[in-house]
């Protein structure tokens, strides 16, 4: 179910939780109406995350507006079981918090007095190794498969799901139509669903995709009638027996360095499918 698959990507890392939850919260705003209950709660309990540890749920539904019923449906909607595993998650995001805040924004090289410039240069360094590591035989070979499918997928978690739709403007530039979709439990859910007959393009910059939306290793059902799939990724030792073809580069894996040598990779994949098509057409 929606709930259940949400729930095990919460609990799937420890070091995870409290990122995650923020994440769901943000998803949650994106995918519902601005006047919803469900966008209501999640935007409060951003905005005051830090005041509600001891916050009960009549409280919360009083500060929102809402039943208190609607509190526990909401909590069900992001896969949490009731409000106390609600406030377990809130009390772990208030000590987890500052570390994040502390820590996120650093990266290689930083300069107080050229903070910008230097962010800057990082990028391009960071970009400077993907160029230099990344296999170009192993793109030509995706572009292939994306030709050889009917049926295309790009999925991404956070920041990545941003490179995927910008993959499938560009493939439809071309006149290839693929399919992506935002919520990741809805990316999950494809996935199990998918065949054979299915080309799945997954970016992770951690490689750690699969382990974040499964808890288990049996991914599909039958495995014989499984995707094809692809999974683009900075993660040089991880290789799971059911991702057929990895495509690796270099990654200092700090802040400065993601999504942009996914996004990228993601360009040489729409201009070479482009080109390649070009020369089909003129060839005809």
């Amino acid at each position: 179910s929606h709930s259940s698959i949400i729930r095990s990507a919460v609990r799937e890392r420890g070091e995870q939780i409290v990122f995650n939850l923020a994440i769901i919260l943000l998803s949650l705003m994106n995918s519902e109406s601005a006047d919803s209950n469900n966008n209501r709660i999640a935007k409060y309990i951003l905005e005051h995350i830090d005041e509600l540890e001891n916050v009960s749920i009549s409280d919360l539904a009083r500060k929102c507006y809402v039943s208190n019923s609607s509190i526990s449906r909401f909590c069900r909607a992001i896969g949490l079981q009731d409000y106390n595993e609600l406030r377990n998650q809130v009390a772990k995001y208030q000590v987890e918090h500052p570390y994040t805040v502390a820590h996120k924004f650093r990266y290689p090289g930083e300069d107080a007095d050229e903070p910008y410039s230097a962010y800057v240069d990082q990028i391009i360094a960071n970009l400077t190794s993907m160029k230099n590591s990344v296999d170009s035989k192993e793109i030509d070979a995706l572009i292939s498969d994306i030709f050889r499918y009917e049926k295309v997928s790009a999925f991404g978690y956070l920041q990545s799901e941003n490179v995927a739709l910008n993959l499938q403007y560009d493939l439809q530039t071309s006149r290839k139509i693929i399919f992506t979709c935002m919520q990741f439990a809805d990316q999950i859910e494809h996935i199990r669903n998918a065949d054979e007959k299915e080309l799945i393009i997954v970016f992770s910059e951690s490689g750690t995709y699969f382990r974040r939306a499964f808890a288990h290793r049996n991914v599909f059902t039958s495995p014989r009638n499984k995707p094809m799939i692809y999974v683009i990724t900075s993660n040089q030792k991880i290789n799971q027996p059911y991702v057929d073809h990895y495509i690796r580069y270099v990654s200092d894996g700090n802040y400065a360095s993601h999504p942009y040598p996914l996004n990228a990779i993601a360009g040489m994949i729409a201009s070479g499918f482009a080109r390649r098509k070009q020369a089909m057409l003129a060839e005809e």
